[in-house]
C-alpha cells in the first residue's frame, strides 16, 4: 500500500463513511507520531479567543454565583434538541430530570444548560427542581451582543466543558466535543454521563471507536497523548 499512488476508501457503507473523527480513521504505527498529531489537534485546531474570552467570562460568573450561595461550582447539561434526527435520544424535559436526579445532590448548585432549544418554557419541569442558567441569562457580561450569533453553540460547549459534572445526549457532536475538551484538561470520563439509561455510563470505561463512531468521543483522542507509549484499555481503570 505504500507504493500505490490512489486508495479507494468505500464511502457509501454504513460503517465505513469519512464523516469521523481525524483519530479514528488515521492511524500511524509508531506511537510516538500517533501523540505528536493529537497533541497538535488539541494545542492548535482549536475555537478562536474570542470564543474562549466570552466563555471565560461566563464560567467566572457562574462560578462567583455558586461561592456566594456556598454551592461547589456548577454543573452543565447539553440538551441538543432543533432539528436533531435522532429522535429516540430527543427526550422530554421530565425524562432529563429522571434520568439525572441522582447525580445532582447540592440543592444550591447551579446547572448551565447549553441547548439550542429557542423556547425555555420546555425546561421548566427542569427548573422546578435546578438552579438553572442560560447563556442568555449572561449577556451583558460576556457582551454576547458584539459577537456573531453563529458562535453562541461554541461558547456553550467551552462553558459545558467546566462543569463539576456534566450530561449529554447521545449522537450528538457538540456534547462529544464537550466530552474531548474535557478529556484535554485532564477530567475523568466517570464526571460524564448521557441523558438516556442505556448510554447514561458510557464514558465511565474505555471503549475503543467502532461501528457509529460520530456517535461520541473517545478516549483514545486524549489519554496518554502528552507520553510516547499508547494506552489500552487493559492499563486504565
Amino acid at each position: 500500500m505504500e507504493q500505490v499512488q490512489l486508495i479507494h476508501f468505500q464511502g457509501g457503507e454504513k460503517y465505513h463513511r469519512l464523516l469521523s473523527h481525524f483519530y479514528s480513521f488515521l492511524y500511524f504505527v509508531d506511537d510516538k507520531i500517533d501523540h505528536h498529531y493529537k497533541r497538535f489537534v488539541r494545542d492548535f485546531m482549536h475555537y478562536r479567543d474570542n470564543i474562549y474570552c466570552a466563555a471565560g467570562k461566563v464560567i467566572r460568573a457562574l462560578e462567583e454565583e455558586a461561592a456566594k450561595a456556598g454551592g461547589n461550582g456548577f454543573s452543565a447539561m447539553h440538551v441538543r434538541r432543533g432539528d436533531f434526527q435522532y429522535k429516540k435520544v430527543k427526550i422530554t424535559a421530565e425524562d432529563w430530570y429522571v434520568n439525572t436526579k441522582d447525580l445532582f445532590l447540592d440543592p444550591k448548585e447551579i446547572i448551565y444548560i447549553a441547548t439550542d432549544e429557542k423556547d425555555h418554557k420546555f425546561f421548566e419541569p427542569l427548573a422546578q427542581h435546578y438552579n438553572l442558567r442560560f447563556l442568555d441569562d449572561f449577556k451583558e457580561v460576556a457582551k454576547l451582543d458584539e459577537m456573531d450569533p453563529n458562535l453562541f453553540g461554541m461558547i456553550d460547549t467551552v462553558i459545558a466543558s467546566r462543569g463539576r459534572v456534566f450530561v449529554g445526549t447521545w449522537f450528538s457532536t457538540f456534547t462529544g466535543y464537550i466530552n474531548r475538551m474535557r478529556g484535554y484538561r485532564g477530567l475523568s470520563g466517570t464526571t460524564s454521563y448521557y441523558s438516556t439509561p442505556d448510554r447514561k455510563y458510557n464514558t465511565h470505561e474505555w471503549a475503543d471507536p467502532e461501528k457509529i463512531i460520530i456517535a461520541r468521543e473517545w478516549p483514545t483522542a486524549w489519554v496518554g497523548i502528552d507520553g510516547d507509549v499508547a494506552v489500552h484499555s487493559e492499563t486504565v481503570t
